[in-house]
């Protein structure tokens, strides 16, 4: 009976001690497991029309308006082409890898708000590949434009050989990503490039140093210039001494007037002095 009595009372304890032992699952959300990406599946829409590093002129065009279809005239359509990417110096290693995209406006007009879509690609492109996309403000006709693009920080782990991370292998740049203008050669906009290949280029930082003025005091007007009072230390006054006259050290100041008295005074005696021993 004993045993039965304890036998239920462990039963009825680990029954308790396992109730209050609960784990929590982590706080997660979607962003989590499907990551947090932008989809680069426009880019290839566009590389499954035009293909990379294409060029196809179509010149004339119909346009379907109110009145019929009309034709644009070659000198009316324009173009956007890339002229250089080139890679900026690798500075912070929180960022992913910054390009600097060059195009110029083949068109009579200002050419505003369109995008510029730049993907890392390992092997294979896919809809998830690191990519980033920058509208730009304008470009006025005729005129080049640089813009600069930052690929997420993904791009510079996307294998691995050997247990060592390796980076993207090839950039592929579109502009005009979504197709939004109609150009003369639609071709162009898409360019794909080894990343071996890319030039990487170093970026100065300039920084400003702000000096404070100094005032240059000529040597002419030295003497005008005077000491601020908190600035002039006090001097000991010195004995004014005076030359010998007559045998005697005089230590008194005299003035300039009394001297002339004395000196006028000794001349007169040594004449009346000549003049009694000459008995005049």
């Amino acid at each position: 009976m004993n045993r039965q009595i304890l036998t239920k009372v462990l039963m009825t304890t680990s029954f308790i001690v396992c109730m209050t032992m609960k784990s929590d699952a982590q706080q997660i959300n979607a962003s989590h497991l499907f990551g947090n990406h932008s989809y680069c599946s426009h880019v290839i829409d566009l590389i499954s029309q035009h293909g990379v590093n294409n060029t196809f002129n179509r010149g004339s065009t119909f346009h379907s308006s109110s009145f019929g279809h009309v034709v644009i005239p070659d000198c009316e359509i324009g173009d956007l082409q890339i002229v250089e990417v080139h890679q900026h110096e690798h500075l912070d290693s929180a960022c992913g890898p910054t390009f600097a995209i060059v195009i110029q406006n083949h068109s009579t007009r200002r050419v505003c708000g369109f995008h510029v879509t730049a993907v890392a690609v390992f092997g294979h492109i896919c809809p998830t590949s690191p990519n980033a996309t920058v509208k730009t403000d304008k470009i006025e006709p005729g005129e080049s434009l640089e813009v600069l693009v930052t690929l997420p920080i993904e791009a510079l782990a996307m294998g691995n050989r050997n247990g060592q991370v390796i980076g993207f292998q090839r950039l592929v740049v579109a502009i005009d990503s979504f197709d939004e203008l109609m150009e003369s050669d639609e071709a162009n906009n898409l360019k794909a490039f080894d990343a071996a290949s890319i030039p990487v280029v170093s970026v100065s930082v300039t920084t400003t140093v702000e000096t404070e003025s100094v005032t240059t005091i000529q040597s002419g007007n030295a003497a005008n210039v005077q000491p601020a009072a908190e600035n002039v230390v006090p001097q000991a006054e010195a004995p004014q001494i005076d030359s010998l006259q007559n045998g005697s050290l005089d230590t008194e100041p005299e003035s300039e007037s009394l001297r002339s008295a004395i000196k006028m005074l000794d001349t007169n005696n040594a004449t009346n002095d000549v003049a009694a021993a000459s008995g005049i």
